[in-house]
């Protein structure tokens, strides 16, 4: 090759291959964009049904007197687990619930619902399984940060007085 014919692939270069990959990046970046803000606009849109939903689960996760009155070493009654994991398949399924997690919240879920399903259940399992849950749950609505998430929140002593059941 000779320096004209180097000179005449610099020019071809110059005019034609940058700016293909130039029109090219641009091209993918305005198409990234465009799926970003689609995806915002509708979290956006679903975020007072969200809401709902996401507390309707907080709801059905509170543990129950008949739960959290137990002794460690004692098993969790079958009945107060199988009510429990028939209102999560109910909220998941049935009422749609599923539409409104992520996929972290979603992992959570199931594992909350295979400690549900478990055998010999203790107190401390359920407490563990629907901490995990509820923190992704504070995460995905924004409450708290990754690294928020990550800290351990010192618990307050027992309460004195006998919990109330309604």
């Amino acid at each position: 090759m000779g320096p004209d014919e180097l000179q005449q692939l610099a020019g071809i270069s110059k005019y034609v291959f940058l700016p293909a990959i130039g029109f090219l990046a641009g091209f993918v970046a305005k198409w990234f964009l465009q799926e970003r803000k689609a995806r915002d606009d509708l979290v956006e849109a679903l975020s007072s049904s969200r809401a709902d939903a996401l507390r309707e689960l907080w709801s059905i996760t509170t543990l129950r007197p008949e739960i959290t009155s137990l002794k460690e070493g004692f098993s969790v009654p079958s009945d107060v687990l199988k009510q429990t994991n028939g209102e999560i398949m109910d909220w998941y399924t049935r009422k749609g619930g599923a539409l409104f997690l992520s996929w972290q919240a979603t992992q959570l879920v199931f594992q909350f619902l295979d400690t549900l399903r478990g055998d010999n259940v203790q107190r401390s399992q359920l407490e563990k399984s629907v901490s995990s849950l509820r923190s992704r749950l504070k995460r995905d609505c924004g409450i708290y940060s990754y690294w928020e998430e990550k800290r351990q929140l010192k618990r307050p002593r027992p309460s004195p007085w006998p919990a109330e059941t309604k």
